[in-house]
């Protein structure tokens, strides 16, 4: 796709905007255009000024491409989106194919539901809300003779190889191929579950019980599948 920008530099390369994000609005660029990060604290009238300032003071490096725009941070009602979809079809000079919420966020709303015996705490390093928990994303493969322990929920971007444990007193979901060691409601919540793209695990406990895949299953077989306890028993479903 043609985007009318010279070769060699990002989005935010080209419009200078690769300064911390605790100092305004960022915005960044990605495989198909645009991410713009708004701080949580702002409002959608200083947001929207601030937007129209950054894209009135880099309209020529816009001019003439087609944008995908996503945001993160604040949400927007429909109409607020409408009026930052506005602001930058009018003072950026490019075509604004669409303007939507990063899928990111919508990934936090999947994660199960929250263990009723979980804490909320708040760290950098995952997402919570009041019905959810705190959560924990791993963006890589959790390798043979790595444990991840955490009071929440966990979701692997990833695979977990043989040899690797997850350890979470809410739910496991694994994005990928689950081979290792997942227990998931360590603290005795038996509502938690297990999710993987490919369950093969070594062992899997939710709570007390404890189950492996029997013997002979498909090994080459992908199917998004979902364990948790009916009837004092682990069961897996496929989902």
């Amino acid at each position: 796709m043609s985007t009318g920008f010279c070769t060699g530099r990002s989005y935010a390369e080209r419009i200078g905007l690769m300064e911390n994000e605790k100092k305004g609005i960022v915005f960044k660029g990605n495989n198909e255009g645009l991410v713009i990060v708004i701080p949580d604290d702002y409002d959608f009238s200083k947001a929207k000024a601030e937007i129209e300032e950054k894209v009135q003071n880099a309209a020529r490096f816009f001019r003439g491409a087609k944008i995908k725009v996503v945001y993160r941070g604040i949400t927007l009602t429909p109409e607020e989106e409408d009026e930052i979809r506005n602001v930058l079809d009018e003072k950026s000079g490019a075509i604004i194919e669409s303007l939507s919420k990063d899928d990111e966020s919508k990934l936090n709303a999947f994660i199960a539901k929250r263990p009723k015996k979980v804490p909320v705490s708040s760290h950098k390093l995952f997402f919570s809300s009041d019905d959810a928990g705190p959560c924990k994303f791993v963006r890589s493969t959790v390798r043979s003779g790595t444990r991840i322990e955490f009071d929440g929920s966990v979701v692997v971007i990833g695979d977990v190889n043989p040899g690797g444990e997850i350890v979470a007193s809410g739910n496991v979901i694994v994005l990928g191929a689950l081979r290792g060691m997942v227990h998931a409601g360590s603290e005795g919540n038996r509502d938690s579950f297990i999710y993987a793209l490919k369950l093969k695990p070594t062992q899997i406990r939710i709570a007390e019980a404890i189950a492996r895949m029997p013997e002979g299953s498909d090994e080459n077989k992908i199917c998004p599948e979902l364990a948790r306890i009916k009837d004092g028993i682990i069961e897996v479903e496929q989902v």
